[in-house]
């Protein structure tokens, strides 16, 4: 696992932030030289937002941004997942808005608190995909 923390301010919905994580993480990835990517999200609607622009005009520009950072890689899909699938993501997100972790960090293998849930996701994944 690579992970690279970010917090912004000024976003005015749910869709708006869950685009612009995804945006940032695309970004990330391909700064990293990753060509190959899944992206699993938990959000329906900000796959439809995706494949839909036109039916949210006051995001266009944010729709815009993440269609082109998502373009950037050999292939990419992007996959709409049960929440309870990405627990390591939540568990970050809880440790940054309920625990007040919020000192930025990039690990390779996840923070320590996590070895656990690491773990059992990894005993129990169906499937692996490579890199």
């Amino acid at each position: 696992m690579e992970h690279s923390r970010r917090s912004f301010t000024g976003v005015s919905s749910n869709l708006e932030a869950d685009l612009t994580s995804l945006c940032w993480s695309a970004k990330d990835l391909h700064t990293l030289h990753w060509n190959r990517v899944i992206m699993e999200i938990s959000s329906a609607h900000t796959l439809e937002a995706l494949n839909n622009p036109q039916w949210f005009p006051g995001l266009s520009n944010t729709i815009e941004r993440t269609r082109q950072a998502l373009n950037c890689f050999q292939n990419c899909y992007v996959e709409v997942v049960n929440i309870t699938t990405n627990r390591v993501a939540e568990k970050i997100a809880v440790s940054v808005t309920k625990d007040g972790r919020f000192q930025s960090y990039i690990a390779r293998g996840g923070p320590s608190w996590l070895n656990d849930t690491n773990f059992e996701d990894a005993s129990n994944s169906p499937s692996t995909y490579p890199r």
